[in-house]
């Protein structure tokens, strides 16, 4: 046994306090370990005297690793521990700090054990109770329903169904959004996630004039109130898309900041050169970026947001290009809106692994790109078989901290990609068995506005087609597909069960287990019938019915 063998880091991802309890997890090359012990305290300052051991159970493998983990009650977060590990040839080993060693001095071992030790609660991860048994849905509200058609309507310039180009307007609103709310409720959607709602000449918004009113296009600011207050009654939270890595270029501050330059207030909110060219988002000259790190940006927009939540009832935030934003602006951004609501969440746009960001003081979670990869490789692109899809999964879910994992926002398509339905050519029976996949994977599922009846759309702006309201039209089995896997999804199993992922001649199975009663989802990930499932099908077992 070697030191490169044995896969542990201390603090949040693999020694992670959550709920009242210390969940330390080890990675060993597969095979390798025979049994592992962890020796703790919950108080370092009582390591000569007050030590404890607890057996590591082996969960989960993938083709290279074994997965071990123990969680223990913490009545004190200065947790310290080491490792005892006996070999497949009987030889025990002892790992800490300083590696593996074949002996360890428990009393002189005071420097070497690793250690958890931050006592602030202000420091822990958490997971808001309503986070673990809930169920997103993203609407682009251009393009979802027309609710106050009496309104000014005059910028519409295309027909609702009709393929959408980068400029089409079809006179969406928010007040569409609310007058279908009983339709998302009846899908079992706990919140809704919009993208952006303020103003600005766009119909993606993402190019925003004024953070203080939504475009009155949606029906401004009252708008936004009448849906809160309608989903609130429903039991469902409204999740805002934050844009502030950069503004639109006809924003007052930019505009002023051009014009005056170093005089203007607003100058150093921008990264503008001498010779009035300027730093900008993906290269669009109509999307300036913000200068994140300066202070008065972060006061700005951190207040902004505490206006809409107070004022209006947000209870969270979707963080758009998250990844360049200064981690200042973040942190300081938490604070003010946990200060505002503790049980918010915040999740990032970072398409990888990001789990520098989730430590508990910046996001909660990310948009969880790296499942929508691996989903598009086995079931669109046929690049990775059914063992390599589940080691990616694994892998994947060990690349984050138990709390994080929680709260990553599990997706198969957004406004951002090809509909996963159109990647997989319109093949319905894969397009479910992902959809299954993701609500049976930890995490927040949540379903891109129209993909639970079928729609189908390439590349933006095509994926940003218009709901067909249209029953004849819609994919019934898929919709009850969604129905029924979100209804799962309040089970203790699947909301705060343990994980187990496995792969055997090419049907892929996760089950979740909560309180002595298990969920097994099996996928037939081929082209062939299998184990009694036709190609690409899926079968739910629990411990008292099946389900097909």
């Amino acid at each position: 046994m070697f030191t490169g063998s044995i896969f542990h880091t201390p603090g949040t991802l693999d020694a992670c306090p959550l709920d009242g309890r210390m969940f330390i997890r080890l990675r060993a090359e597969k095979g390798l370990v025979a049994e592992a012990w962890m020796t703790y305290v919950c108080d370092k300052n009582l390591w000569f005297n007050a030590r404890r051991k607890a057996r590591l159970t082996l969960d989960i493998s993938d083709s290279e690793l074994d997965y071990f983990s123990v969680s223990v009650p913490m009545d004190d977060t200065r947790f310290a521990y080491i490792f005892e590990l006996t070999d497949r040839e009987g030889k025990l080993f002892y790992l800490s700090e300083e590696g593996l060693s074949e002996t360890y001095e428990h009393d002189l071992g005071y420097f070497s054990f690793f250690q958890y030790t931050s006592q602030f609660p202000c420091d822990l991860m958490r997971v808001p109770e309503w986070v673990k048994t809930a169920v997103g849905y993203q609407i682009f509200p251009e393009r979802f329903d027309i609710g106050n058609a009496g309104a000014d309507k005059s910028y519409v310039n295309a027909k609702w169904g009709a393929k959408p180009t980068p400029r089409s307007f079809y006179g969406g609103d928010l007040d569409g959004v609310t007058k279908r709310l009983d339709y998302v409720k009846s899908l079992g959607v706990s919140f809704i996630y919009l993208t952006p709602v303020f103003k600005s000449i766009s119909n993606h918004k993402y190019d925003i004039m004024d953070y203080e009113n939504v475009d009155p296009a949606f029906g401004g600011n009252e708008a936004l109130k009448r849906l809160i207050e309608a989903a609130h009654d429903r039991g469902m939270r409204i999740i805002l898309d934050g844009v502030f890595n950069h503004t639109s270029n006809r924003h007052p501050f930019f505009v002023d900041a051009i014009k005056n330059g170093k005089k203007s207030k607003y100058f150093d909110w921008y990264f503008i050169n001498p010779d009035g060219t300027y730093r900008t988002f993906g290269s669009v000259p109509y999307m300036p970026k913000l200068n994140t790190g300066n202070p008065e940006v972060i006061s700005y927009f951190s207040s902004v947001c505490r206006n809409w939540m107070r004022d209006y009832g947000v209870d969270g935030w979707r963080l758009d290009v998250s990844d360049e934003i200064s981690r200042r602006f973040l942190r300081r951004f938490r604070e003010e809106i946990m200060a505002e609501r503790e049980d918010a969440i915040i999740i990032g746009e970072d398409w990888h692994v990001a789990a520098h960001y989730l430590n508990g003081d910046e996001y909660d979670g990310t948009m969880n790109y790296g499942f929508t990869k691996a989903c598009l490789d086995l079931f669109a692109f046929g690049t990775i078989d059914s063992k390599k899809f589940v080691d990616r999964l694994i892998r994947l879910y060990y690349s984050r901290s138990v709390a994080a994992s929680e709260k990553m926002l599990n997706l198969l398509d957004s406004h951002d990609t090809d509909r996963f339905l159109t990647r997989v050519k319109g093949d319905a029976r894969k397009q479910r068995a992902a959809i299954a996949l993701m609500f049976f994977y930890p995490g927040i599922p949540c379903v891109y506005y129209g993909d639970e009846i079928g729609t189908e759309g390439g590349y933006d702006p095509d994926s940003r087609r218009t709901f067909d309201w249209n029953e004849d039209n819609w994919d019934k089995k898929t919709l009850e597909c969604v129905k029924t896997l979100a209804a799962l999804k309040k089970d203790p199993a699947l909301s705060r069960g343990g994980f187990n992922l496995t792969e055997s001649g090419g049907l892929v199975s996760i089950t979740r287990t909560a309180d002595g009663r298990s969920l097994k989802l099996t996928v037939n990930a081929t082209g062939e019938a299998n184990a009694g499932l036709g190609p690409w099908e899926y079968r739910i077992e629990d411990n008292r019915r099946n389900t097909k």
